[in-house]
C-alpha cells in the first residue's frame, strides 16, 4: 500500500473531512499538511489507508483520531497564569491528559467460496436381445395332383389371378431399442460455514501529556525540579 501513496495526493478522513495533502513519505508513515499561512500537519501510517483512488487517499481514522505532526506540536501556546494576593499561598493545577486505546472488531470480507455445478455426458453400454424378421424363399415342386389342386385353390396375395403380372411386397420388421431416462440424486455437496476465534496481537499509538518545568529568573522551590517530570 505504501507505493500507492504519493506526494501531492489529497487525503480525506474516515468521516469525509479533507485533511490536507501528502508532503512527505517515510518508511512506515507519511506526513499530511493543510494550510499555507497557518500550516497544520498530521502523521498517518500506510496500514491506516482504507482506499486509494486516483489522486485521493481515504483513511480509516477520523480527524479527532489523527496524530499531530511536528508543526502542530511545535506551535505551543503560552498562557499567563493570573496571580492572587502577593504573599498568599496559591495552588496551581495543570491537568495532564493521556489517550487510551479501545480495540474493537469490524467485519470485513476476506474470501469467497464458489461452487459451480457442471453437467458432464458419459457413455453407458447395454447388451439387450432384439428380434428381426427375415424372408426365407423356397421353391417347392408340386409333384402329386392332390398338392397341385390344393395350391391351385389357395388364394393368391393381392387377388392376382393366374397369368397376371404382379409385384408382391412383403414387409419385414425388427425390434429397435429406445431409451427412457429418469433423474436420480447420486451425491450431495454439503458446505457449512463455521466461525473460529483466534487471539491476534495488535498495536496502535496513544498520546500522553507530561509537564516540563522551565525556570526563568530566581525561582525558589523545595526539592529537585525533575521531580515534577512524570
Amino acid at each position: 500500500m505504501s507505493w500507492d501513496v504519493r506526494e501531492g495526493m489529497v487525503v480525506h478522513t474516515a468521516d469525509g473531512e479533507r485533511l490536507g495533502t501528502v508532503v512527505r513519505r517515510g518508511e512506515d508513515t507519511f506526513v499530511i499538511e493543510k494550510g499555507l499561512l497557518l500550516p497544520r500537519d498530521f502523521i498517518a501510517r500506510y496500514d491506516e489507508v482504507a482506499e486509494v483512488r486516483g489522486d485521493a487517499v481515504r483513511l480509516r481514522r477520523t480527524k479527532d483520531e489523527m496524530i499531530p505532526g511536528p508543526l502542530l506540536r511545535g506551535r505551543e501556546r503560552e498562557a499567563v497564569v493570573s496571580l492572587g494576593t502577593f504573599g498568599a499561598p496559591q495552588e496551581i493545577v495543570v491537568e495532564l491528559a493521556h489517550e487510551e486505546a479501545h480495540p474493537h472488531t469490524v467485519i470485513r470480507e476476506v474470501g469467497q467460496l464458489r461452487i459451480h455445478k457442471v453437467v458432464r455426458t458419459e457413455v453407458r453400454h447395454f447388451s439387450i436381445p432384439v428380434r428381426r424378421e427375415e424372408l426365407v424363399v423356397e421353391r417347392v415342386p408340386v409333384e402329386d395332383e392332390g398338392r397341385a389342386r390344393a395350391v391351385e385353390g389357395a388364394p393368391v396375395p393381392g387377388g392376382v389371378g393366374a397369368f397376371e403380372e404382379a409385384t408382391f411386397v412383403i414387409p419385414l420388421r425388427e425390434e429397435r431399442v429406445e431409451f427412457t431416462k429418469s433423474t436420480h440424486i447420486w451425491q450431495e455437496v454439503q458446505v457449512s460455514k463455521a466461525t473460529r476465534e483466534e487471539l491476534r496481537s495488535v498495536r496502535t499509538t496513544v498520546r500522553r501529556e507530561t509537564a516540563e518545568v522551565e525556570e526563568r529568573g530566581e525561582v525558589l522551590h523545595d526539592g529537585p525540579v525533575d521531580g515534577l517530570h512524570s
